[in-house]
């Protein structure tokens, strides 16, 4: 397999690098974290409307770019990079993959699928459990939705929720207006502050079917698997650019009259930081050029990613803030904003012992 990415592929992550630097650098990126408004909202529009990235997954006789999974790990790796507080990732990825399996005629579907291209739908999801987030969450009766849940991914800036729930004995997954009635949004204050997280109620609430039960059942198995591969992405951009501040810091930091790069100490922690990273790009890259081309092991490898990659992203992030030393800790430095993300990442949809625990079922050891 080539691992190497096209020109096109290697100039939409330099475009998507480029235009966060300039509208969404880590300064904007804690002014949001410490403000009730939601700041990159704007900015996501902005980068719909330049780079019309939004729809990308999405097919083009839906509206949207029509492109696979490799070109959205390219976005999701610059993202990842900035620890961007933006929706790519559950809006035009999880979500998008979500809606597109329904019904093309339905015109709620439809409706929803062009507002993510126009990047005026932003969607929360709901998750059922850390590992399988699409377990039913709650349940509809003829009264309406009665669920509740916490830390639900973007909650705090949709326009709408997908949630699955019971329905007469059958799960389904549902599109729920954020302002409908019934519905509390209430912002959670989590470790990382970068991913925007709600805790959400409903009562008696109205919503959509988009997916049926035997649809959702379909999706479930390739959901868990997107969602896994994608996260590497953005795990595998972050480390990239702990390790890029590290090594910098290891250059213009002296101590004893030298920088302390030269330091036995230092040089070991940094290599084990490159080797970390170069294993992490590998296993991500590859889980993402299976989903794209529809290979028969892509469960495997995005579990392989999903625990590598946390696994490397966590020990780098910590890594990194041992070579900044004391202004490691600081809250002005950004190291803190990688390690936060790095923790969270590792955790959100399953760590590494619940994916090497499905690695071993999918091959029968275990």
């Amino acid at each position: 397999m080539n691992f190497a990415l096209t020109e096109e592929q290697e100039e939409l992550k330099g475009t998507t690098r480029r235009f966060l630097a300039e509208r969404l650098p880590t300064s904007l990126v804690r002014a949001s974290m410490e403000s009730t408004s939601p700041i990159p909202v704007s900015i996501w529009q902005e980068m719909v409307e330049e780079l019309g990235i939004a729809g990308l997954i999405i097919p083009e006789s839906a509206g949207g770019l029509g492109l696979g999974f490799v070109e959205a790990a390219c976005i999701l790796q610059e993202i990842g990079r900035g620890v961007a507080p933006l929706p790519f990732l559950v809006t035009s990825v999880l979500g998008a993959s979500l809606l597109i399996q329904g019904n093309e005629d339905d015109p709620v579907i439809a409706e929803t699928i062009a507002g993510i291209s126009a990047g005026t739908v932003l969607l929360g999801l709901v998750s059922g459990t850390a590992e399988h987030p699409l377990q039913p969450s709650g349940s509809w009766t003829d009264a309406g939705i009665s669920a509740e849940s916490r830390f639900v991914l973007d909650g705090t800036q949709a326009t709408h929720l997908l949630v699955a729930l019971e329905r007469n004995g059958r799960p389904v997954l549902a599109l729920v207006p954020a302002d409908a009635p019934g519905v509390t949004l209430t912002p959670e204050t989590t470790l990382d502050l970068t991913r925007p997280m709600a805790h959400v109620q409903f009562h008696s609430s109205p919503g959509t079917v988009v997916l049926d039960a035997d649809a959702l059942e379909a999706a479930a198995d390739g959901f868990d698997v997107l969602a896994s591969a994608a996260l590497a992405q953005d795990m595998v951009g972050g480390a990239e650019r702990i390790l890029e501040m590290s090594v910098a810091y290891a250059k213009d930091r002296h101590q004893f009259g030298r920088p302390i790069g030269s330091f036995q100490a230092v040089k070991h922690r940094l290599a084990d930081m490159l080797v970390d990273l170069e294993s992490a790009r590998s296993v991500a890259l590859y889980a993402a050029s299976t989903i794209a081309s529809h290979e028969d092991d892509q469960a495997i490898a995005a579990s392989t990613a999903k625990s590598t990659c946390g696994d490397a992203y966590y020990r780098m992030a910590a890594s990194s803030i041992q070579v900044h030393g004391g202004i490691g800790f600081t809250w002005e430095h950004d190291a803190h904003l990688y390690f936060k993300r790095a923790k969270a990442d590792q955790i959100l949809f399953g760590d590494g012992l619940a994916h090497r625990r499905r690695i071993a079922h999918l091959l029968g050891i275990a």
